[in-house]
């Protein structure tokens, strides 16, 4: 199984409740189709980068979670269904450690290296 990270946008209106229900129904969701879920952040309210449906604001959450990538099409199918959500995406979580602190040189070899292989 493979380490998928969800982060999705809903209405700014949604308060912490609302937004908790959603996480959970969410989450539900990923349990339904055989992940794991491995970690819920709520991100809280933020401003966007740019406007979506005339919205400056956004409540951010992401979801960490373990599962196959027919999970992962089924779940963006199942959140672009989803009234309220403004945007979703989901990519392969990548730790931390592995990409925090590394200076641009190194960075930029490890990467040539990777492609050599």
């Amino acid at each position: 199984m493979t380490k998928y990270e969800t982060v999705y946008i809903l209405e700014p209106s949604y308060d912490e409740v609302k937004a908790q229900e959603v996480a959970d129904r969410v989450s539900g969701w990923l349990k339904d189709l055989g992940a794991e879920v491995v970690e819920v952040q709520k991100w809280g309210k933020r401003r966007l980068a740019y406007e979506i449906r005339k919205r400056r604001d956004g409540v951010y959450t992401m979801i960490v979670w373990n599962g196959g990538s027919g999970m992962m099409k089924e779940l963006e199918r199942r959140l672009r269904l989803e009234e309220d959500m403004m945007r979703a995406l989901t990519t392969i979580h990548v730790p931390p450690e592995l990409w925090q602190g590394m200076p641009e040189a190194e960075a930029a070899a490890a990467a040539e290296d990777s492609d050599r292989d």
